[in-house]
């Protein structure tokens, strides 16, 4: 057993460390709020995790005894727990050299938050005022090295909650979709091209965008949307090259996934030596003081101190805020949707060009004619048996909000006829052995018809899946 878990044995003798993830997040919804226990993995050499609860003061003492190289922690953010909004943010240097202001994006991605997160203020701040307003709602960690720039943004003083991850995630896609899609639509001296004329995602924008970068950076300074403070060219910093040479957004749009695992303060990747500390350069409510305790508690995700905070729901296919219930009130009052700029996000989710696939709204799963535009070209519905597991395969790969995939192709095996192999495409990287989502890989879906069962294979190197697991159709 490794250090960390001797610790917390030692400690905690009557807490439970398990390789099953599933042990500490199936308890009901409503007991999980009022305990308000924090859910931590930790991650280990292999690569592989273990899961413990701790209570807030437990986890204050485990930090207190660990030492920062031993401290491979993370938050495990439920489903079934309400959250403050965060941001994982980070580019590769080298794959970047064009950025030479590496401040541009994280300022401008605060500033995009909290625009997004508070109600609309009429009153005319300089930048300095305006920027200590919003450092003032959010925690910065930084862990940037030579070789990459790393923050996590974390809406430590919420001026509004979320249901729970995954309509997070739907909120922050939706506004990553609508500023894309916004620089696209702007005309300048510049810049001028046609809007796209079908549905797009973001990886759809992106693709549009990415000729055009090193001009709108340059020459789109004065240019702006409803955003304060944020130029196009701003925006244009969130689009950063991967480490695969490919088009991204710095923001990982990835880590709203059931049971995600998010790093926590002053802790490191195993093997590495950048734990996430506050940054000097974007500082966390510098008007007062803060204990390492309390930075701690103001970094987790899943820590709610003040339950009487409005919460976003995502119903009917738009972000509802209401208001808990006060003790001189009998019934929970809903915001008027313009006191708060979701009424943006949610005018742009019902036009023609918003396409919801990485969002789940498909509302006809079952139905062939439901396919994705880019599936229907490369699906070969005449090979045989093809069109009785698509709706299998569908509902696969579209059950998890944040991670919505398509079928690319199929064909069957060249030696095992037998086999029908449904190439995935999408967000939808779901790795068995991993028992989450990658970032980047692809995973192949296999239906043996003979024996009716099927496995999900991940096609990254590092996974080396050779030996897979079989499920049975039901």
């Amino acid at each position: 057993m490794d250090f960390i878990q001797n610790l917390i044995k030692k400690l905690f003798p009557h807490n439970i460390i398990t390789h099953h993830i599933n042990d500490l997040t199936n308890e009901p919804s409503d007991q999980n709020n009022i305990k308000n226990d924090i859910c931590i993995s930790i991650e280990k050499e292999n690569k592989s995790r273990q899961f413990c609860r701790l209570t807030i003061e437990q986890l204050t003492t485990l930090f207190e005894h660990c030492p920062v190289s031993d401290r491979t922690l993370y938050e495990v953010i439920s489903l079934s727990k309400p959250v403050k909004a965060y941001i994982d943010y980070e580019y590769f240097i080298d794959k970047n050299l064009d950025i030479e202001n590496h401040y541009i994006g994280p300022i401008s991605s605060l500033k995009i938050l909290y625009y997004f997160l508070n109600i609309p203020n009429d009153t005319i701040d300089t930048i300095e005022t305006y920027t200590q307003k919003i450092l003032k709602q959010f925690l910065v960690l930084q862990a940037s090295t030579n070789e990459k720039i790393s923050y996590h943004f974390i809406h430590s003083k919420p001026s509004v909650l979320f249901e729970n991850v995954s309509t997070l995630g739907i909120f922050l896609k939706a506004i990553i979709h609508f500023l894309l899609f916004s620089i696209i639509q702007h005309k300048c001296t510049m810049f001028n091209i046609n809007s796209p004329p079908e549905p797009c995602t973001i990886s759809n924008l992106i693709q549009i965008l990415a000729p055009y970068v090193s001009i709108l950076r340059k020459h789109c300074t004065s240019c702006t949307i409803s955003i304060p403070y944020v130029s196009i060219a701003d925006i244009l910093y969130l689009l950063v090259r991967s480490a695969a040479d490919k088009w991204i957004t710095a923001i990982d749009i990835n880590v709203y996934s059931k049971n995600q695992q998010f790093r926590l303060f002053n802790s490191v990747k195993y093997g590495k030596n950048n734990p996430l500390i506050p940054s000097t350069t974007f500082p966390f409510d510098s008007s007062l003081q803060y204990s390492f305790s309390d930075i701690l508690k103001k970094s987790l995700i899943t820590l709610i101190e003040n339950h009487q905070i409005p919460k976003i729901y995502f119903k009917n296919k738009n972000l509802i805020i209401h208001f808990p219930p006060y003790s001189n009130s009998n019934s929970t009052t809903t915001i008027p949707q313009n006191l708060l700029n979701i009424k943006i996000i949610n005018d742009h989710r019902d036009h023609s060009y918003f396409l919801n696939l990485d969002i789940n709204t498909n509302t006809n799963q079952n139905s062939s004619s439901s396919l994705h535009p880019n599936q229907s070209n490369k699906l070969d519905l005449s090979i045989p048996d093809v069109q009785i597991f698509i709706t299998f395969v569908q509902n696969i790969i579209t059950s998890d909000p944040s991670h919505q995939g398509y079928i690319h192709s199929c064909i069957r095996g060249t030696y095992n006829k037998s086999l029908l192999f449904f190439n995935i495409a999408g967000h939808y990287k779901y790795c068995p052995k991993k028992k989450d989502h990658h970032q980047h890989n692809n995973v192949a879906i296999i239906i043996n018809i003979k024996t009716y069962t099927y496995s999900i294979r991940c096609k990254d190197p590092e996974c080396n899946n050779t030996i897979l697991s079989w499920k049975k159709i039901k």
